[in-house]
């Protein structure tokens, strides 16, 4: 268990509602880790639509400072609410009925992409923002990772 510079440690256990709840700043950057480190199978998952996006991408003269490529689970907070709102009215229960996972893909404007990922994942910002290539930006299990295309 890490501790703070004090010597007292940083995970707490406190009562929420009678039950006790195990806070652990640690456990969680760790989970997150994980979850990014996961984000490549969902990218691998979709190579050939990525590469039919980066053709697109091309095609439409669109640079790297222009456009992404984004991946995203339907399923995810995120990505759900991002999919609604670059692809309104889709029905994605199609896929759930064929027991799919609905992953929406396309070509997203840089800039807003950039602005939502400060709202959930400074990294994930940080790491678009230092990305001059065309970038793949994946959304899925709670977090975004970014890859170049």
């Amino acid at each position: 268990m890490s501790e703070k510079s004090d010597g007292r440690p940083r995970a707490v256990v406190r009562m929420v509602g009678g039950k006790p709840v195990l806070d652990d700043p640690d456990a969680v950057t760790m989970v997150r880790a994980v979850e990014k480190h996961n984000c490549r199978a969902t990218l691998e998952a979709n190579a050939d639509r990525v590469a039919h996006f980066v053709r697109r991408a091309a095609e439409r003269g669109l640079s790297a400072s222009e456009a992404v490529i984004v991946v995203l689970n339907v399923d995810d907070v995120h990505g759900g609410q991002l999919a609604n709102v670059l692809m309104p009215g889709h029905d994605w229960q199609q896929f759930r009925d064929r027991g799919e996972i609905p992953t929406a893909r396309g070509l997203a404007p840089r800039n807003f992409i950039q602005d939502l990922l400060g709202t959930f994942d400074e990294e994930a910002a940080t790491k678009l923002q230092a990305m001059t290539g065309l970038a793949v930006v994946v959304i899925d299990r709670g977090v975004a990772e970014v890859f170049p295309a």
